[in-house]
């Protein structure tokens, strides 16, 4: 079984303030392109977060790609440009053929269907977003820097399933 890493929120932990989605936002917007800040203030449209801050029975946490050791959506994509990588699930996006079979087929619902504004979008209008750890390396995960209450982490599925015992 791969020990993949993913991001892990501590539900008693989280205050439901959605910085975590605002900074995965910011993180994945052009260069090139206006601030997040500016954006909002002109009503312009923001990068779909890969990430969403839910509530159940109470508590918030973010909900995003698990990073599943199986990874369904890498099964189920018909291109192959859903790969294992580096201990975690990678998208490459700019081949999305905007079909949704990853996002039918994700177990957790973390995969968001967003408009591919590219003009050589290869199929469909359409471009799958999910979770991709920011790059996956250590300590570079927007989520986590931001977190004012500290309850994101990076973490595997040994880890995980020490926490559970």
């Amino acid at each position: 079984m791969r020990n993949n890493k993913f991001i892990y929120a501590d539900p008693d932990k989280c205050i439901g303030c959605i910085n975590c989605e605002l900074a995965c936002s910011a993180s994945h917007m052009d260069i090139d392109t206006n601030t997040l800040y500016s954006k909002i203030l002109n009503g312009e449209e923001i990068v779909p977060s890969r990430n969403k801050v839910i509530k159940i029975d109470g508590k918030t946490a973010p909900m995003q790609c698990m990073q599943c050791p199986d990874a369904p959506c890498l099964e189920g994509c018909p291109v192959d440009i859903i790969k294992f990588e580096n201990d975690y699930v990678k998208y490459y996006e700019s081949d999305c053929i905007g079909c949704t079979s990853c996002d039918m087929v994700c177990p957790y619902g973390a995969v968001v269907m967003a408009v591919n504004k590219k003009d050589d979008a290869p199929v469909s209008q359409m471009v799958s977003l999910t979770c991709d750890l920011c790059g996956g390396q250590n300590g570079e995960q927007a989520c986590i820097n931001i977190c004012p209450t500290n309850a994101i982490s990076l973490i595997d599925y040994k880890q995980f399933d020490m926490m559970r015992k």
